[in-house]
C-alpha cells in the first residue's frame, strides 16, 4: 500500500523514479499544438431553402466563444454627421423675427423653432398687446457674428425697426443638429 502512494506521489511530482509510461504522455500535452476551430463551409439546409424562396439570408456569426477572444471584431463607425451652416443669416433673421413679434407684425409661433424655450417665454411676455399691424417695415443694418466653439456662435445686429435703431445680442447653440438662439437681448 505504501508502495502505491509513493508511485502516484512520483508521478505528480515527477521525479525520476516515477514509471516511463507516465512521461510521455506529460510531454505529448504539453507540446500539442493548440487547435483552431473553423466554421462549417455548407450552409444549413434551412438557409438554402429560405434564399431560394426570395428572402434574404440567414445572418450567422463565424466566431464562437472560443475563438472571439482570438479575433476580435472592430467596433462599428460613428455615423458621419454633415456640416453645420453659417449661422449669420440665422441671427440677423432671428433678430428680425423678434422685433416684428414684439410689434405684433408676426405671430410669436413662428419663432418657436429657432428660439429655446427660456427665449420664448421671455419674448411672450414682452410681446405687446395691440392689433396686428401685418407690416413688416424692419431693415436689417448690420450683422457681425463670432464662433466662441464648433456649436457656439455669438453675434451683435442693428435693425432698424422703422421709428428707431435698435441693437440686438444673440447666443447659437447647436441643438439636434440645427441652430437655436438660447440667448436674445434687443436694446
Amino acid at each position: 500500500m505504501s508502495a502505491a502512494l509513493a508511485t502516484s506521489a512520483d508521478a505528480r511530482t515527477g521525479s525520476a523514479t516515477a514509471p516511463a509510461r507516465t512521461r510521455p504522455a506529460a510531454r505529448a500535452a504539453t507540446t500539442a499544438p493548440p487547435r483552431l476551430l473553423l466554421p462549417p463551409t455548407a450552409e444549413p439546409s434551412h438557409v438554402a431553402r429560405s434564399a431560394s424562396i426570395g428572402q434574404p439570408p440567414v445572418g450567422r456569426s463565424v466566431l464562437s466563444p472560443l475563438t472571439s477572444a482570438a479575433w476580435p471584431t472592430a467596433a462599428p463607425e460613428p455615423p458621419r454627421e454633415e456640416p453645420l451652416e453659417d449661422p449669420t443669416r440665422l441671427c440677423g433673421a432671428v433678430v428680425m423675427a423678434a422685433i416684428e413679434a414684439l410689434t405684433s407684425a408676426r405671430p410669436l409661433v413662428q419663432l418657436a423653432r429657432w428660439v429655446s424655450p427660456e427665449v420664448y417665454e421671455a419674448l411672450a411676455r414682452a410681446v405687446r398687446p395691440g392689433p396686428a399691424t401685418g407690416r413688416r417695415g424692419v431693415v436689417l443694418r448690420a450683422v457681425r457674428l463670432c464662433r466662441v466653439g464648433p456649436t457656439v456662435a455669438e453675434g451683435t445686429a442693428v435693425v432698424h425697426d422703422g421709428a428707431r435703431v435698435r441693437a440686438a445680442a444673440v447666443r447659437l447653440e447647436v441643438h439636434r443638429g440645427s441652430w437655436r438662439a438660447t440667448v436674445l437681448q434687443i436694446g
